[in-house]
């Protein structure tokens, strides 16, 4: 994913250290909570004391990254569905479309998720223990899936 402008970085990226709270984000919005004040209340004091430490100074490209390399980690962690009979395509495209709802009150660029389409693709192929991935969903479908989503051909 790409950094800002400005990033410093490893351990002190904002981008990667907003991906967790935009994780637990995700979470809270498919659990029901919708709401941009429920979502916030929900939120532990640790991932608040992120929020505040992270956002100081935090461009529209270190969401992006988080909001990315979130959608990454939901869809990893979404690979023991595939086990269970799920299908790869239905899965990217119910974790795209969860995630555009639940960021939209983030200030993220969405169209990044069709730029970066590649580098996101790359980033769950490496982190998927099984090869099921790559196979269903080759990076040119997955791009034409995130640009789906984008653009809203998808179901919402």
């Amino acid at each position: 994913m790409r950094p800002c402008d400005i990033c410093p970085g490893g351990a002190a990226c904002a981008g990667l250290n907003l991906a967790p709270i935009l994780v637990r984000v995700f979470d809270l919005h498919a659990a029901g909570k919708t709401d941009k004040f429920e979502i916030l209340f929900a939120l532990d004091e640790d991932e608040e004391e992120m929020l505040e430490t992270y956002t100081a100074n935090v461009k529209r490209a270190c969401w992006t990254r988080a909001a990315l390399s979130a959608i990454a980690e939901v869809l990893v962690r979404r690979e023991a569905e595939v086990s269970a009979g799920a299908d790869w395509r239905e899965i990217v495209e119910d974790t795209l479309a969860s995630a555009k709802a639940a960021y939209e009150n983030f200030p993220w660029h969405l169209p990044d998720l069709v730029e970066q389409a590649q580098d996101l693709h790359a980033q769950v192929l490496e982190r998927v223990a099984g090869d099921d991935f790559g196979g269903a969903i080759p990076k040119r479908l997955f791009a034409k899936i995130c640009k789906a989503t984008v653009y809203g051909y998808l179901k919402e």
